[in-house]
């Protein structure tokens, strides 16, 4: 099969690549689209960290149709249109047990230990299959925004995390990128009362306001978030922070009200430090969580939402498995949002 490979910091060549035996349990699916993530991004003009295991074939947001399934496969079958959890768990560790087996303290992950969906084909090993972490799309779905379904399970995981959201919230999203967009639709989905984002370009703010944000700040208009949020009357009750900066963070903390959470949801360059003042944290009782990733129920129930949710609107660009290279260029055009690669 064809794969494009990541050697290093803008380093990614076009090869052949052999496949494994399907093992009694595991699957082979044909990648239909696969999705260039912020990480994704990262690591190909940054030049990959070393949790990679090099060279690497990158893409964890991915579909694809079943083509092959080993003979103790029980469930799928092929010509099944399926999605796959990114992260491999071995549900044995303690975090597994613990029901935290996206930080499972053994995992490898598709794109990172293992090969991802910037190819013609992809493997499912055993262990994956049978933990069901291979889910079937709903009929009808939308291959493109079914490949978003890891984008939605992460999402989930995080406002899990923060204890979800009511018709009580008001929830503010800093940044809106696919996440933040995401964040909107899941947010609106449980029942906020109110959710507003802010972001620097017009279409995100655009397509905000399309899939369900009640109000889009221009973050250039805002010389100070704090300073704005006191005289526009803002006092999110959960302040989400979607954007890789630490001055997002650092805002959240001081807009965010009193009792209220923050959600620190973005990746930072490792290294990165943040300033906290422990005393507003502890006189303002605020709530701080982190998430990463999505368990294997996140994943299984993010793709049931797939009808009801706009996936397919973040889609920016599209590009054909030939010029996967060119998709990861597209990132950094001001108009992307997601940017997806589809099977010729």
């Amino acid at each position: 099969m064809k794969a494009f490979a990541l050697y290093g910091k803008e380093d990614m060549r076009l090869e052949e690549m052999p496949l494994p035996a399907v093992g009694e349990g595991g699957l082979i699916m044909r990648i239909l689209a696969c999705a260039v993530c912020g990480s994704d991004a990262r690591m190909y003009f940054n030049g990959p960290t070393k949790r990679y295991r090099l060279p690497i074939v990158l893409g964890h947001e991915f579909s694809g149709e079943v083509v092959e399934v080993g003979p103790k496969v029980a469930g799928l079958a092929k010509g099944d249109v399926v999605v796959a959890s990114p992260v491999v768990p071995d549900m044995t560790c303690r975090a597994c047990a613990a029901g935290k087996d996206n930080i499972c303290e053994n995992a490898e992950l598709f794109g990172v230990h293992l090969p991802g969906g910037f190819a013609e084909y992809l493997y499912v090993p055993d262990h994956m299959v049978h933990i069901g972490g291979v889910v079937k799309l709903p009929p009808g779905s939308d291959l493109k925004a079914g490949a978003l379904t890891e984008v939605v399970a992460c999402c989930l995981h995080g406002l899990g995390e923060v204890g979800g959201v009511s018709p009580q919230d008001e929830v503010l999203i800093i940044g809106d990128g696919a996440v933040g967009l995401t964040f909107v639709q899941l947010a609106k989905l449980m029942g906020a009362g109110r959710v507003i984002t802010t972001g620097r370009r017009a279409k995100r703010r655009e397509l905000s306001r399309l899939v369900g944000a009640d109000e889009a700040l221009d973050a250039t208009a805002i010389t100070s978030l704090p300073d704005y949020a006191r005289e526009h009357g803002l006092s999110p009750t959960l302040v989400i922070v979607a954007a890789a900066t630490t001055q997002a963070a650092q805002d959240a903390l001081k807009v965010v009200r009193s009792g209220g959470r923050v959600l620190l949801f973005s990746g930072y360059v490792p290294g990165t430090e943040l300033v906290i003042d422990p005393n507003a944290v502890h006189y303002r009782e605020l709530h701080i969580s982190g998430s990463i990733d999505c368990t294997i129920r996140d994943f299984q129930r993010a793709a049931t939402l797939a009808p009801r949710l706009h996936m397919g609107e973040l889609i920016s660009h599209e590009f054909p498995f030939s010029r996967t290279v060119d998709a990861y260029l597209a990132t950094k055009e001001a108009d992307a949002v997601r940017v997806m690669v589809v099977a010729e």
